[in-house]
């Protein structure tokens, strides 16, 4: 059954590329070939620098998403892995919990700051010796 869809998928996949190419009509024009913003003609450069921090944001972002995401394979064998495997979860999702509140101390996610380096001296006494 799998070697059916195997072969089944690309060969759909190809015929309804085909089908797009063959029916679609090509008509370009100044304003199709523009670029679009929300259907009103652009009276400045569109490809304009943005905010760094939007930038620092998604780089956040990424390892948190491929942490949780690394959480699937207890979720698929929770009853197979027993107290072992609870205990590395919990170790895990405390590890990521840890990382968060660092980052939040940090101002790391807002979006409008003055970016100074410097954990706040409240928090720091956790970190100490």
């Amino acid at each position: 059954m799998f070697t059916f869809f195997f072969y089944l998928a690309p060969m759909v996949a190809v015929v309804l590329m085909l089908m797009n190419y063959l029916m679609s009509n090509e008509n370009p024009y100044v304003e199709k070939n523009g670029p679009f913003e929300c259907g009103f003609t652009s009276y400045h450069q569109s490809r304009s620098a943005f905010n760094v921090s939007f930038m620092l944001m998604a780089m956040l972002f990424l390892p948190f998403d491929l942490e949780m995401s690394s959480m699937l394979p207890y979720v698929m064998s929770a009853y197979t892995n027993g107290l072992y495997g609870l205990m590395m979860l919990i170790m895990f999702l405390l590890q990521l919990v840890m990382a968060f509140v660092y980052e939040m101390n940090l101002g790391a996610l807002n979006l409008t700051r003055n970016y100074t380096p410097m954990i706040k001296p409240l928090k720091h006494y956790l970190y100490k010796k």
